[in-house]
């Protein structure tokens, strides 16, 4: 029924390279977009689909969107994202990356694992950078958008979001935050459920996965200050690089750490930068020296991880400074003198702290230097000349050489991307029926598949920026501990926590993202995910009607 629409929209999107942050993405929504205006429903309402740019962006990329304006303000909304990881691991095989039947042949002239050779000669699967990530999602979604256009009795409304930059800041999403709000006040839509159709992972055929939520990140970042030394005079000085060492050894791969939710929990949190802040060599102990890491949530807020950085950093402190004090005792007993008074003063600060103390230290000037310093930020991310979270510390080590900060000293702060957990049982607003039974319903008549509903998408989603649940005491903390906040980077709280709707994730079966091997089972793509999803949207739209007119009588 929908495969012979898919089929040459998913090898049209594929074929189109659109690796994330780079021009690339403009050309498939060039594509996306002249595709949505092909269909006979938007030829004859042109005003209800178009492009909606991301502010600053420097690639001027945007959300493409379109709108069926179906009876009633019932609405389901589909996201996806359009961009890719780039091809350029694929070595060789660059020229065939977007082609999958050549990649293929291809690939068979290569030592492969048993199981990719196994889906290899099957002939089950589609290879290619981008086909489980996710242009089969991208192609279901457009197509099913086209199949409701066609309904001209149809009872509800379909928006659809097709967005950029999934796989760095998610600013796509973030933008079409602001656009849904627009939209649901312009047409006076109701949002009862987003759908997202990104890949399921999994290895047992027979078995399908969907999530009716997604996992949320923080990135903490800690800036050490240290006090400068002669590495000849070590107890002259105080080592920033080993207290982050400390630090790093109580949080990295710490299950206590980990969010429990149900029968799942987060992985440990994963340190991904730890270094000093020297930008030369020379025979000293570093004057400062900062890392970040992931931690990953399903039900913890920023408050209560923010809490618990500020007690790990001062209990750190206070390990150090006694592993330094005996280390000064025997060194003094080693050489025959008797040691002196540790002076060191150790404290732990939050961004919110240390930016007041500049503030109290001169408004003016401060706030003046502070702009300047942030827009400066601002051009070297825009070229790509340093990361979010480098940019967040050079602005933590502006503050701190303002009002003159000594150490021994962390300091808390956040860095973006910043994603909220989400999942539809801490959503008030629910869904009339049971997801995991009328899902099951539907595969089991139709293609005797059994799907296994679980709490959260681990692959981190555009879905955390769909619904809020969170509090406004999170909006404020995360706002004061951001460092460049709604400068360097910005999430539209304030329109984030008027979505209150459930959301879903169901795409097909995928396997090996981000990797040569990428490949999605091509019945998912053609038939099975487009029925299901179909099938669920209209029980949805169903069943919510049947509520409402129950609720009125």
């Amino acid at each position: 029924m929908f495969e012979e629409k898919i089929r040459p929209l998913f090898l049209r999107l594929l074929a189109t390279q659109s690796d994330t942050n780079t021009l690339r993405e403009t050309y498939i929504e060039e594509q996306i977009l002249n595709w949505i205006k092909e269909q006979p429903y938007f030829q004859e309402n042109s005003d209800l689909c178009g492009t909606h740019p991301i502010e600053n962006d420097p690639y001027e990329r945007n959300v493409v969107w379109s709108l069926v304006k179906g009876k009633g303000n019932k609405t389901i909304v589909m996201i996806h994202h359009h961009d890719t990881l780039d091809i350029e691991e694929y070595g060789k095989l660059k020229s065939v990356a977007l082609r999958p039947d050549e990649l293929e042949a291809a690939l068979r002239e290569r030592q492969l694992s048993p199981q990719v050779g196994k889906d290899l000669e099957s002939g089950e699967w589609t290879f290619g950078r981008g086909t489980a990530d996710m242009k089969s999602g991208a192609a279901i979604q457009l197509v099913l958008s086209s199949y409701f256009s066609e309904d001209k009795n149809f009872n509800g409304n379909i928006l659809l979001l097709s967005v950029p930059d999934e796989e760095t800041l998610s600013k796509g999403m973030l933008s079409a935050i602001s656009l849904m709000t627009a939209l649901r006040s312009r047409y006076q839509l109701e949002y009862i459920l987003t759908i997202n159709s990104e890949p399921y992972f999994n290895q047992t055929k027979g078995k399908a996965i969907f999530y009716e939520g997604s996992v949320g990140k923080i990135m903490p970042v800690l800036y050490v200050k240290g006090v400068k030394s002669h590495i000849g005079e070590p107890f002259n000085g105080f080592n920033p690089s080993l207290v982050l060492a400390d630090l790093q050894r109580k949080t990295e791969l710490n299950v206590q750490l980990c969010d429990v939710y149900g029968n799942e929990a987060t992985p440990p949190p994963v340190w991904v930068n730890l270094k000093d802040r020297k930008k030369a060599y020379d025979a000293s102990i570093p004057e400062a020296a900062t890392g970040y890491f992931n931690w990953l949530t399903f039900t913890r807020s920023p408050k209560e991880i923010m809490d618990k950085l500020v007690s790990l950093s001062n209990r750190t402190l206070r390990d150090t400074l006694i592993h330094f004090q005996d280390a000064y005792e025997n060194y003094c007993n080693l050489i025959g003198e008797e040691p002196d008074e540790i002076s060191f003063t150790p404290k732990v600060y939050t961004f919110e702290m240390v930016y007041n103390m500049a503030m109290e230290k001169n408004k003016s000037l401060f706030e003046e230097a502070y702009n300047d310093y942030q827009v400066e930020m601002v051009g070297l991310l825009h070229e790509n000349k340093i990361a979010l979270p480098e940019a967040a510390t050079r602005l933590i080590e502006f503050i701190t050489e303002w009002i003159d900060l000594e150490g021994p000293t962390i300091i808390v702060a956040l860095s973006g991307p910043y994603y909220p957990h989400i999942n539809n049982q801490f959503i008030d607003q629910k869904i009339p029926f049971s997801l995991e039974e009328t899902i099951n319903r539907i595969a089991g008549e139709k293609y005797n598949l059994t799907f296994e509903s679980q709490g959260f998408f681990m692959g981190i989603s555009d879905l955390s920026y769909a619904s809020w649940v969170g509090k406004k005491e999170d909006i404020e903390l995360i706002k004061a501990n951001s460092p460049g906040w709604d400068v360097i980077y910005r999430i539209p709280l304030k329109d984030l926590s008027t979505l209150k709707m459930p959301v879903i994730n169901i795409g097909p079966w995928g396997k090996d993202l981000h990797k040569v091997t990428e490949r999605v089972l091509t019945m998912d793509v053609y038939e099975i995910m487009p029925n299901i999803i179909k099938d669920l949207i209209l029980e949805c739209l169903l069943k919510s009607d049947q509520e409402q007119k129950h609720f009125m009588r």
